[in-house]
C-alpha cells in the first residue's frame, strides 16, 4: 500500500482546534486525557486531512510555500500519516 495515495478522514471521535500561533491540538473524545499538539509540516498536512484535500496535492503545496524538497516533504508526510493511524486518528476514506 503507498500510503501517499490513499485519501485519508479524521475518525468521528476526534476533536481539532487550531491555536492563535498555528499549531493544532488534537483530542480524542473518549475517558483518556491525551492529546497531541503539531504545528508546522504536519499542522499543514492535518488541514490537508480536514479539508479532503489530496495528500500530494498538500505535499506539493509545502514544498511551495517552504521552498523545500519534495522528497523531505513526502518522507515526513508518510512518517506522520504513519503515526495518525497508528493513534487511531485517522482512517483510510477510500
Amino acid at each position: 500500500m503507498n500510503i501517499l495515495s490513499e485519501n485519508y478522514s479524521m475518525k468521528e471521535d476526534i476533536v481539532s482546534r487550531t491555536n492563535p500561533n498555528g499549531t493544532i491540538v488534537l483530542m480524542k473524545m473518549d475517558d483518556s486525557e491525551i492529546f497531541f499538539k503539531i504545528s508546522g509540516v504536519a499542522a499543514e498536512v492535518w488541514k490537508g486531512i480536514e479539508d479532503g484535500s489530496d495528500l500530494n496535492q498538500t505535499i506539493s503545496k509545502i514544498v511551495d510555500d517552504y521552498n523545500c524538497s519534495a522528497d523531505q516533504v513526502e518522507q515526513d508526510t508518510r512518517s506522520f500519516i504513519e503515526e495518525l493511524i497508528k493513534k487511531d486518528l485517522i482512517s483510510s476514506a477510500t
